[in-house]
């Protein structure tokens, strides 16, 4: 098993790790640093080496963007995003053009010559969006929300293989052509071993996720879809669920959860989309209540357990409601894991974050979404996300992903144990005013309902202070990584409120009673000792300054 070196914060600025091109996260270590991000403080940006993909653009990714202007001389005042496929491209501009129906949107398609080897045709293509400067908001919306966006690994392809490929558009001073490149078979070994790489990957989750319980049916990986990006799987199961009927198109999220999820499944294309954002009894009698009523909904999505209250739904309450008026139950498990926790008896779709614990070196992106072959609904729902399915999942960055989760189980075993010493060594501190933690919140039983005979509690945990101030003291003293992103194999601290909910934290505070000042800790595979160490550590310096 992998074990991470002593835990250790960088400068602003640096990749976590340090050192890795693809990193998903980047250095935040001080409160400060984590609010100038919030407000795009220049200083901070001169400094970002790197961003986390959905935030901001990868730096391969910006060299694509800058070569496409380049080569397509558009005007300073335009702007671009870079999709792997034409359907994130049309969703794109649908959207742009319904914030703004008066700007201009134009698409370019960068292709190879015809004739070419059918891989360098799979893999070389890419789509552009160009818009006004104004749209920049929109459109970056768009990107953090859908995470349709080219990968850093695919971006530096498109990039290599640019000299040689033709624009095509609309618009004929957009149209370009390139000299004629020979493509050779031994330049799509990868393409090649990708293929392998993407069926092992679909093979292991079949496995890990497959009930323990007796009578339920073994996962087929024909069960299991690929993804670029957890938000990417999230975005599919809520568009190919959307019902054609009018009357039942509502969405329900259930409990509070990432705060992209929310913007996703409301945007999707659902009549209604209702955020319940307690996941409390009460808010779970008060829907059994409306449907008794006559109320119908499509969809119900909650997280097992939630990001950042690691609080856990009653599943067998849901699932029996879902059997009692017909709805479907999507399930994210990203911080519950396959290996801690058995949900398929109760749900009907399950979409996970590769990208996080099941990759653990920070370095590629990846999500999946398991449709349950016991479902009563296991037809519908296969079959709409098969019709909307296209593979853009690009060969090295699963090759990235399959070689990071060969050691996954024992990874989250691992992390487990450590998070667990942790939290209750924070939840005793008597400047600790809330630990949660999915055994040290009140819906433990929930989560034990679902709990592996052998599985744990995960490896995340939240932290609320007392008093404000101590939160910032401890954040700025922790020495460990600290940045966006979970589940990685070093330990890594957010101020979650200050992160995700920039701009909207009183929202945050009185909908999803989010405390603005708390901390985030997902913990990594570093010795217990030095953990324990630097957490103490930070708390004494917390407290002696205030």
């Amino acid at each position: 098993m992998m074990r991470s070196s002593s835990p250790h914060m960088f400068p602003v600025g640096e990749p976590n790790p340090p050192n890795e091109k693809h990193s998903v996260s980047v250095s935040l270590p001080t409160w400060e640093s984590v609010a100038a991000w919030g407000r795009r403080e220049q200083w901070l940006l001169d400094l970002m080496h790197t961003c986390y993909p959905r935030f901001g653009m990868h730096p391969s990714v910006q060299k694509l963007m800058d070569a496409v202007c380049s080569r397509l001389r558009t005007p300073t005042d335009l702007r671009c995003l870079i999709f792997p496929s034409a359907d994130a491209t049309l969703r794109c501009t649908t959207h742009l053009a319904a914030e703004h129906p008066d700007e201009p949107f134009r698409t370019v398609t960068f292709s190879p010559h015809r004739p070419a080897d059918k891989e360098a045709l799979r893999w070389a293509p890419f789509f552009v969006v160009l818009f006004p400067r104004t749209c920049m908001s929109s459109a970056m919306h768009f990107w953090k929300v859908f995470g349709d966006g080219i990968a850093g690994r695919h971006a530096e392809y498109c990039l290599e293989v640019l000299p040689s490929m033709d624009s095509y558009a609309e618009d004929p001073e957009l149209e370009t052509s390139a000299p004629c490149r020979d493509y050779h078979q031994d330049d799509f070994q990868w393409v090649n071993s990708a293929v392998a790489g993407k069926e092992s990957i679909k093979g292991l989750i079949a496995r890990l996720v497959t009930s323990d319980q007796r009578g339920y049916h073994p996962v087929s990986s024909q069960d299991v879809f690929l993804y670029p990006k957890g938000m990417c799987a999230i975005a599919a199961v809520a568009r190919a669920l959307v019902p054609p009927a009018v009357g039942y198109s509502e969405a329900v999220i259930y409990g509070w959860p990432y705060a992209e999820t929310p913007l996703c499944v409301g945007e999707s294309g659902y009549e209604r989309s209702t955020l319940l954002s307690a996941g409390s009894k009460e808010e779970l009698d008060e829907l059994e209540s409306s449907f008794a009523a006559g109320r119908r909904i499509q969809v119900l999505f909650c997280e097992v357990p939630s990001n950042p209250q690691l609080r856990t739904p009653d599943l067998p309450r849901i699932h029996a409601l879902a059997a009692q008026y017909n709805f479907i139950v999507a399930v994210d498990d990203t911080i519950g894991t396959f290996v801690n926790i058995d949900i398929l008896p109760y749900v009907d779709v399950i979409m996970t974050s590769l990208t996080k614990i099941f990759s653990g070196m920070c370095n590629v992106m990846g999500g999946s979404v398991v449709v349950n072959p016991d479902s009563s609904q296991h037809a519908t729902i296969h079959s709409a996300l098969t019709a909307l399915y296209e593979d853009t999942y690009f060969p090295l960055e699963a090759m990235t992903m399959i070689q990071n989760a060969s050691d996954f189980e024992q990874r989250v075993k691992q992390c487990g144990v450590n998070a667990f010493a942790i939290a209750n060594i924070l939840a005793a501190h008597p400047s600790v005013a809330r630990l949660y933690y999915p055994s040290l919140v009140p819906s433990r039983r929930y989560y034990d309902q679902v709990r592996r005979k052998d599985g744990g509690y995960g490896y995340l945990l939240s932290i609320v202070f007392h008093k404000p101030e101590t939160a910032v003291f401890f954040y700025d003293a922790l020495d460990i990584c600290k940045g966006p992103s979970i589940g990685t194999n070093f330990s890594l601290a957010i101020p979650y409120s200050l992160l995700a909910h920039f701009g909207e934290q009183d929202w945050a505070e009185s909908e999803g009673d989010i405390d603005k000042h708390i901390v985030r800790i997902s913990v990594g595979l570093e010795r217990r000792e030095d953990l324990i160490a630097r957490v103490q550590d930070a708390l004494q310096a917390a407290t002696v300054n205030l």
